[in-house]
């Protein structure tokens, strides 16, 4: 019989067998052990389906933790996709996936939370459930199984794994987490089916077993089953403390420092950002708030660098304030702040000069596009002379490094358009830099957002780009993506029910794909051809998507017309200052929004 105790007798046999063997022991310091013996609890397994370094830097998987074991009747863990080495150790020695706190049997528990935030983590996701002795579909899955939910902004679009999942839970987990792990709890025993029905009654809710698809459109089963999902919208980011107790990974972390998340959402209007889109509108944490749960995260970890989360943390009303606060508790300590990639507008010199007071790091910008025309068009909102001007004012103020992201396969992209990404980077390297890298990707049409009507482009788009920027690599570490993976996400990103069976094959020969080692272009190519894999590449009209039925709270008639503007290069403004009329704010009656500097 496996138990925890089988678990960790194969653990001390085999664990200086695999590689980075404290991925799998738990323990780690902060984490939350309950006594199981004096309580029945609802045992959830949240998970990363990644390798755990990854899975620890996910902050809102530890959002969902630190909520769910706030609540008196649950007992939350952790699971992670095993690497290779230590899944072939499990298959060999048959032992199931097992959570890190108690080492119990992911199968033995009531809830298994899955993560998903990037569609090449399918087939990891697919693997997990095997290794977790849960059967691959919902529809075949009994009274015993465990109940699989998914969240994540990957469910916006769910549909080509949506067989996997028995719940999907659209939008802020903070909303409705409380009230769908109490249906689960108060309904143990009862009818799977039905308690599938009671979920799907909670907003934000989506049960696939009860649809099906008709033609590219999802439509419900039967009557009870809502015709929409509306997401869940925490309508103050105040009212929910930030995790302050961070767990200390036994392996450094992608992301190993303490992070506190300042606001939520982005008012820019990028076309191609699907973040801008499904987190609107922008809420704001209180700067007294942030400062306090950052003086607790560092007394609570230790750690010498605080990262402000947000889609754009300069844009925040009270950064300044929120800035001089943190370095007057922090520059004693010798502890430094991080700011994520920002943009170039929003740049505050002043700022920068604050935070790189401890420990100046590199800049990170993001112009998106190398001509004015094309950063017009999608709606980037910065000028030529924004950008140089505040390369210029950050080298004078003594940053030697700069890193820049660029996207091409734009709609109507020209050569030229792809020419002055390398005249960009000429440019600035006359400013002195010594250190200049740029990173340039395919655009991948993401559902929801104002592109998700665009053309795909094909891998071979990229041999173009390369050979065009190819005389600028004397400027810069130019790296230009080859564009097979953002082929296969784009895909997978717009597809359908019918793609399930080929993500069910491609993992039987191979998963971790989103690891350069283990992704191959050839093997997704070859599952493709066996269906119309051209149908996911577009360009589309105003017609039927599989993800209509889930609502993000921006219209699809809005998204159209930011997509006829792109072709117009007319810009939308900034609806921090003016609204657009998006239809989050209206339809979802949010209140608490940042509009003119004011939250209102």
């Amino acid at each position: 019989m496996v138990d925890s105790n089988y678990i960790l007798r194969f653990l001390s046999e085999n664990l200086m067998k695999v590689s980075k063997p404290a991925r799998y022991i738990g323990g780690e310091y902060n984490s939350v052990v309950k006594d199981l013996a004096n309580k029945d609890y609802l045992r959830i397994a949240f998970s990363f389906p990644d390798v755990y370094e990854v899975g620890m830097s996910h902050y809102g998987l530890e959002i969902l933790y630190w909520l769910a074991n706030n609540l008196d009747f649950v007992y939350a863990e952790r699971v992670f996709l095993p690497w290779v080495d230590m899944v072939e150790m499990m298959e060999k020695n048959d032992i199931p996936l097992f959570t890190l706190e108690s080492k119990t049997p992911v199968y033995k528990l009531d809830v298994l939370g899955i993560s998903l935030e990037y569609e090449l983590s399918y087939t990891n996701v697919l693997k997990l459930l095997e290794l977790s002795r849960i059967p691959l579909r919902a529809r075949e899955r009994n009274d015993n199984h465990p109940i699989v939910i998914a969240g994540g902004p990957v469910t916006y679009n769910c549909e080509p794994i949506a067989e996997a999942f028995d719940v999907i839970y659209l939008g802020d987990g903070e909303v409705n987490l409380e009230k769908m792990l109490r249906v689960i709890y108060e309904t143990k025993g009862m009818n799977r089916e039905e308690r599938l029905k009671l979920l799907s009654k909670i907003e934000g809710i989506y049960i696939p077993l009860f649809y099906e698809q008709e033609g590219r459109k999802i439509i419900p089963k039967y009557d009870f089953a809502p015709s929409k999902i509306r997401r869940n919208i925490l309508k103050d980011l105040n009212s929910v403390k930030p995790p302050v107790k961070k767990i200390l990974p036994h392996v450094e972390s992608v992301h190993d420092r303490g992070v506190i998340e300042i606001s939520r959402g982005c008012t820019r209007g990028c076309r191609f950002c699907h973040a801008g889109y499904v987190y609107r509108p922008v809420r704001e944490r209180d700067a007294d708030q942030i400062v306090e749960s950052v003086k607790e995260l560092i007394s609570n970890t230790g750690y010498d660098e605080i990262s402000l989360l947000s889609l754009s943390s300069l844009d925040h009303s009270q950064i300044e304030k929120i800035v001089d606060k943190l370095m007057e508790e922090l520059k004693d300590k010798k502890i430094s702040i991080s700011i994520p990639s920002t943009r170039m507008d929003a740049f505050n010199i002043k700022i920068a000069e604050r935070i790189s007071q401890v420990r100046k790091t590199g800049l990170t910008f993001a112009p998106e596009a190398g001509s004015q025309k094309m950063r017009d068009a999608i709606n980037k909102q910065i000028t030529y002379e924004d950008i140089i001007s505040t390369a210029k004012e950050a080298k004078e103020a003594g940053w030697r490094r700069i890193k820049l992201y660029f996207m091409v396969g734009f709609p109507n992209e020209t050569d030229e358009d792809i020419k002055d990404i390398g005249e960009l980077i000429k440019e600035i390297k006359k400013l002195g830099f010594s250190d200049i890298t740029a990173s340039v990707n395919l655009l991948i049409p993401k559902p929801h957002t104002a592109f998700q009507f665009a053309q795909l482009r094909s891998p071979e788009y990229m041999d173009k780009v390369r050979k065009i920027l190819g005389p600028y690599r004397k400027y810069g570490k130019i790296d230009i993506n080859d564009g097979k993976k953002s082929f296969i996400e784009g895909i997978l990103s717009r597809g359908d029910r019918k793609l399930f069976s080929v993500i069910e094959k491609a993992y039987k020969l191979g998963y971790y794909d989103e690891w350069g080692e283990h992704f191959s272009f050839d093997r997704w190519m070859n599952l493709l051809e066996e269906i119309d894999y051209h149908q996911y590449i577009g360009p589309y009209g105003l017609e039927d998507f599989p993800w209509d039925h889930l609502d993000s709270g921006v219209s699809k008639e809005f998204l159209w017309k930011e997509y006829q503007k792109f072709f117009d290069g007319v810009q939308t403004k900034d609806c921090r200052n003016i609204c657009s009329l998006c239809g989050v704010c209206i339809d979802y009656k949010v209140k608490n929004v940042v509009l003119g500097g004011r939250t209102i």
